[in-house]
Order: structure tokens, then sequence, then C-alpha cells
């Protein structure tokens, strides 16, 4: 039998599965729904073997838990960041410093301040960037705000940052297998 593998992308891929922790109210069903793609790409990208990194809020005195079936295999390593960006982590920095030719991908649950950070920190490194933009939360308690907020920060970002869906990340040929017979 004979099975197909993802296709290698030109540049290494790097997914950082950022701030995926339980929050403390059970998650709607359009909240599911996200998780539910964050975990598909997940297994994608361990099946095509990116490179990937699981950042978490360093915060005092409380654990973070991640999300069921987003929890970091222990061969992944996990980094506490303690600034508005990933990059605040050094050991996080310094560890896709050294990977050349990379594409960072951002996979988390908001457009947040840490996703923002993160990607502008990313490219302050000469690292290119892709969001995941159907993981992320589309409305809000203050939908009209945050509408104009976040329209604002996808055209600071645009000139460096990619916006793309699970799908165009992840090959829809891997479901095929060939059989010999």
């Amino acid at each position: 039998m004979f099975h197909i593998r993802p296709g290698q992308a030109q540049t290494a891929r790097h997914l950082v599965c950022l701030d995926l922790v339980q929050s403390p109210e059970p998650p709607t069903p359009e909240t599911q729904l996200r998780i539910d793609r964050c975990r598909r790409l997940l297994t994608y990208a361990r099946n095509a073997e990116w490179a990937m990194s699981h950042v978490y809020p360093h915060t005092a005195g409380r654990s973070t838990r991640p999300l069921p079936g987003l929890e970091p295999l222990p061969s992944e390593p996990v980094y506490y960041r303690t600034g508005a960006s990933a990059f605040s982590n050094k050991v996080f920095r310094r560890t896709l410093k050294e990977e050349p030719d990379l594409e960072l991908v951002i996979l988390s649950l908001s457009l947040s301040s840490t996703s923002l950070g993160t990607a502008l920190s990313a490219y302050d490194h000469d690292i290119a960037v892709t969001l995941i933009e159907d993981t992320l939360r589309p409305d809000a308690a203050n939908a009209s705000g945050l509408e104009a907020i976040e329209t604002v920060t996808r055209a600071l970002v645009a000139p460096f940052v990619q916006i793309r869906r699970v799908d165009d990340l992840i090959d829809q040929r891997r479901g095929l297998r060939l059989v010999e017979v």
C-alpha cells in the first residue's frame, strides 16, 4: 500500500499555536467550530512534519491548560511569553532565528495584540508570516468597534503578512490513497 505524503512547501513552515488555552466558560458552537479547525491544521502540520511551537501566556499563580485536542506532544516545545508577542520569550526568538528560510504560521483563536505582536516581530526578524483567518473570532460583544479595529489591523499587516484559510495550507490530495492491486 502506498500513501501520498503532504507536499513540501518551498520554505519550511513553523506552526506556532498561540494562546490556545481553555477559558472558564464552555465554548460556544461557533468557537467550537474554530477549535476544530485548529485541531485539523495541527494534525496536518504534525503529519507533514512541520516544526512547531506552543506559546502560552506567563501567568502568576495560575497554570494555563491547553484546549482539549490541542495539547503539545512531549516532543513539541512549549514557551511562555512575558510580553505581547511570542518573541518576548528569548528561547523562542533564538530558535526561530536559527531556522533559515522560514514561514511562520500563526494559529490563534483571536486577532489579539499577541497575534499582531508576533506577526510584527516575525517581520522585524525577516521571517515570512501567515495568519490563519478562519480560526479567528469574527465577532464579539462590541462587534462594530472590533470590526473597525480588525479592518485597520488587517490593512496594517497586509503588506507583509499572508492571511489564509486552513484549507489553503492543507493539501486536499492528502486524503487520497493509492492501493496496489
